[in-house]
């Protein structure tokens, strides 16, 4: 007895569902740059992301609230003691030498997570999506520049809230308190300003001529060090020209000019014998800023995605 087998015969449908137009809002161009400035803020401190991303930015940002706690502990200390007025004269950091104080903090911070931006985009091959939606080349970068710039600022600025609230509050006069350091809230903002575009733009220029993580750290690093090294030592030689001019390049000796310009301070000893007016310094801030940040633009209009 033979057995017949019947083919088994697979069938399927075929649903024209038909091609419909998108009819919704089309947000644009301006709501997808404040879209990546937004997700550049919030990935220069981990947010969104593993564990292992929030642990660099805790840590610096934590070493740089770190000196405004222990001065608004001591003054709280002091303020029962009687003695609060003799310890604010003779503390060390106040509003004119903080941010000298966490200089190095904040580099770090910026060789940490300027990376995270424009280097993990180019490491994962991502620039395509971005451009191929409303963002323009241009938009892409500075966007990027200016949320890793907000990041910069949170930093540079909390623990100045902190330093003014502890005393402002610790004072028994607390409107006199605070009509007396007012004043001083202006060139507070301008230097932290200064601070967040210079440190920022440069550390992102290096972060976006290389995908790899560690060179962009140990470039960002190097970038911060060697200038004003190099300027030391050509200061230490006697050097007039070249020693003005480097003075005028290095991130730290730029600072200390402008900080001198906005508190009414005088130059610091490295570079009272420059015949330099201060306000130069702000002028090569600017300058480098700028530069800096146009390379970033330039990096990614000739960049192939």
């Amino acid at each position: 007895m033979t057995e017949t087998t019947t083919p088994i015969t697979r069938a399927g449908s075929i649903y024209d569902l038909g091609y419909r137009r998108y009819e919704g809002p089309r947000l644009g161009r301006a709501h997808a740059i404040r879209a990546l400035l937004v997700e550049s803020f919030r990935t220069s401190y981990g947010i969104g992301r593993g564990g292992r991303a929030k642990i660099a930015p805790i840590v610096f940002g934590a070493m740089a609230i770190l000196p405004a706690v222990v001065i608004v502990g001591a003054l709280t200390l002091v303020a029962r003691l009687g003695a609060r007025e003799q310890i604010e004269n003779a503390a060390p950091i106040g509003y004119d030498t903080y941010y000298r104080s966490i200089s190095a903090i904040i580099a770090l911070f910026c060789a940490a997570q300027a990376p995270e931006l424009f280097a993990r985009d180019q490491r994962h091959g991502v620039l395509a999506l971005y451009f191929a939606r409303a963002l323009r080349r241009s938009d892409y970068a500075l966007a990027r520049l200016a949320g890793f710039g907000l990041a910069l600022l949170a930093v540079l600025l909390l623990p100045m809230v902190i330093l003014l609230l502890g005393r402002v509050l610790l004072s028994t006069d607390v409107a006199a308190a605070f009509g007396a350091d007012l004043p001083k809230l202006p060139a507070v903002i301008a230097q932290a300003l200064v601070i967040a575009g210079l440190f920022g733009s440069l550390a992102m220029a290096v972060s976006a001529f290389t995908p790899r993580r560690a060179y962009a750290t140990a470039g960002i690093i190097a970038l911060f060090l060697v200038p004003s090294l190099v300027a030391q030592i050509v200061i230490g030689l006697g050097s007039g020209a070249i020693g003005t001019w480097l003075v005028l390049l290095s991130p730290g000796t730029i600072l200390e000019g402008t900080a001198a310009l906005f508190f009414g301070k005088d130059l610091g000893e490295d570079l009272f014998f420059f015949d330099l007016p201060r306000w130069t310094f702000l002028a090569s801030a600017i300058g480098v800023t700028a530069v800096a940040a146009g390379l970033c633009v330039r990096r990614f209009m000739r960049i192939a995605a």
